[in-house]
């Protein structure tokens, strides 16, 4: 091949491995988890170091009043058309979350993150207590069914020696991807209350489903906000291009929202009314992932009340949905701009084929097959600039060496030659490149999209959405389609390739690239290896069909 589409191909290479750098998920979550726990005062004391994003030790004195004898621990069940919740007056929590839809559970309770597992939305009136929790977690609150759709818990509690009692409102929604949560709060002593540091902290739940093996790490889990309408996460553990350094920690700024992300799942807390003045987060190894929302709160008079409200979005990680609950969220899809166009496209062919054939590896071979069919004029194209440029092969070979000590003169005349025959060297790069936002869209499908978690296809592929590994030996996974994927890839190399001129160096390409790809592709999801085989495979039976057309008109 010329120089300049070798130097292209690497360079398509180089952007692959650059970009899943960014969007690899972070290291083995149970190994991370399975480490030891900080001490919270460690924690503390590490981040003092860092003005900015440090915790405050102040404590509240806070104890809950005499409890009535009659209150006990009692789950409530609830179902609206999307969910069937389980409330519960010990913390006022949500216990549980089914997912009717997909009927799946939403809630995790065993998991290796020593996480809840409970919607807890819990109140902390301090940065100590956003770390080690308070009396609020284990209180059995007083509860009040409104309707059948609201439900009111409260408490009396000491803070400072001052009584104050604390409401803690779901109101539920029949056809709703969200519902509403209220605080309010309420002076009964007979003097102004001070709220420390003139702010409380609430957080969602620390963990969300479905439940999943933690082992692979595409089914990781992260904290999310949005800092200045920015979408931010932050892994357990940060990864190498994590841009957190503490386990612990704040950020200031305007905050329009806080969550828990999981592989398909988002629970977000989203102010009605006012924004939250910064956020904290506990990204501790062998804990939860707790993001909390600072509510700016400085005093109440007695008998004064106070409410914050809060709309919880509980569903999938889809644009459209998002939108519809509150503009604000949208971007915690996670979805890039410009790859989200052709996701929609990929994501709609694949089901739209699935309706036909029942199983969606079959959906996707054929989805395969009709994207090579829509590339091959690209591809005969590409193979034609290359027979080309293998035909001025001598010519350049001749202007390189009359040219030899005069590089710009050379590279002025090469172009010529090449504008002179309407070759265009970058010609045999040119539809591998054209694939590479469908590559990229796929690969967001299958990571992101649900439809195709656990879709399998046949033989040992049990999963769309994973790799394909048949064993795991040392701690080391055997993928399969990988392997096929680089013997395809020599193959098609083999019966595609032309002779430019420069035979040493294409001989290094030839081994070089298919090392590559196995390198970039051996712990991606099978989906998009079987892709990529398909279309290696799909090229070589176009290349034989050529090559057999060729040979008959020679005879």
């Amino acid at each position: 091949m010329e120089k300049k589409t070798l130097l292209a191909i690497l360079l398509s290479a180089a952007v692959w491995i650059v970009w899943f750098s960014f969007v690899a998920p972070p290291p083995d979550s149970e190994k991370i988890a399975s480490s030891r726990v900080p001490e919270i005062e460690k924690n503390k004391e590490t981040n003092s170091k860092n003005k900015s994003n440090s915790f405050s030790s102040q404590k509240t004195n806070l104890k809950i009043s005499e409890p009535k004898s009659n209150n006990i621990a009692q789950d409530f069940s609830l179902e609206t058309d999307k969910f069937k919740f389980t409330l519960s007056n010990k913390g006022a929590v949500i216990k549980s979350v089914f997912y009717k839809e997909r009927e799946l559970n939403l809630d995790v309770k065993t998991n290796p993150f020593k996480a809840k597992g409970l919607f807890d939305f819990a109140l902390h009136f301090n940065e100590y207590e956003f770390l080690a929790g308070n009396v609020l977690d284990e209180t059995v609150w007083t509860f009040d069914k409104i309707d059948n759709y609201q439900f009111k818990f409260f408490t009396d509690l000491y803070l400072d020696s001052q009584l104050i009692q604390i409401e803690k409102i779901y109101l539920f929604y029949e056809n709703k991807y969200d519902f509403k949560l209220t605080y309010r709060f309420i002076n009964k002593s007979k003097q102004a209350f001070l709220f420390k540091d003139k702010s409380v902290i609430i957080s969602p739940t620390d963990i969300l489903g479905p439940k999943l093996n933690y082992k692979n790490t595409y089914n990781h889990l992260s904290s999310i906000y949005s800092l200045g309408d920015d979408f931010n996460q932050i892994h357990k553990g940060g990864g190498f291009f994590s841009k957190e350094s503490n386990p612990v920690g704040t950020k200031d700024g305007p905050i329009s929202w806080v969550g828990v992300m999981s592989r398909y799942f988002l629970c977000l807390m989203v102010p009605e009314d006012f924004t939250g003045q910064k956020i904290g987060y506990d990204n501790r190894v062998g804990r939860g992932f707790r993001t909390g929302i600072y509510l700016n709160l400085e005093s109440l008079q007695p008998q004064e009340h106070l409410q914050k409200s809060f709309k919880i979005y509980l569903g999938l990680k889809d644009k459209d949905t998002l939108t519809a609950v509150d503009k604000r969220i949208k971007e915690a899809a996670d979805v890039s701009k410009w790859i989200e166009p052709i996701r929609w496209i990929v994501m709609w062919s694949l089901l739209s084929l699935n309706k036909i054939f029942g199983n969606l590896g079959w959906s996707l071979v054929v989805f395969s097959l009709l994207t090579k069919i829509i590339f091959m004029p690209l591809t005969i194209k590409s193979t034609n600039s290359m027979k080309k440029m293998q035909s001025l092969s001598p010519k350049i070979n001749e202007l390189k060496k009359k040219y030899k000590d005069k590089p710009d003169v050379m590279q002025r005349e090469i172009m010529k030659m090449y504008k002179e025959h309407k070759v265009n060297p970058m010609g045999g790069c040119f539809p591998m490149l054209l694939q590479m936002p469908f590559f990229f869209a796929l690969y967001s499908a299958l990571i992101n999209s649900i439809d195709l978690w656990q879709a399998p296809f046949m033989l040992w592929i049990k999963d769309l959405s994973m790799p394909d590994t048949i064993m795991t030996i040392s701690g080391f996974n055997l993928n399969i389609l990988p392997i096929i994927m680089t013997g395809s890839t020599f193959l098609q190399q083999k019966l595609t390739t032309v002779d430019t001129g420069q035979g040493q160096q294409q001989k290094i390409m030839m081994m070089l690239m298919p090392l590559i790809f196995i390198f970039i592709f051996w712990n991606m999801p099978s989906g998009l290896v079987l892709y990529w085989t398909l279309q290696n495979l799909f090229q070589v039976a176009h290349q034989l069909y050529i090559n057999k057309k060729k040979s008959q008109k020679e005879v």
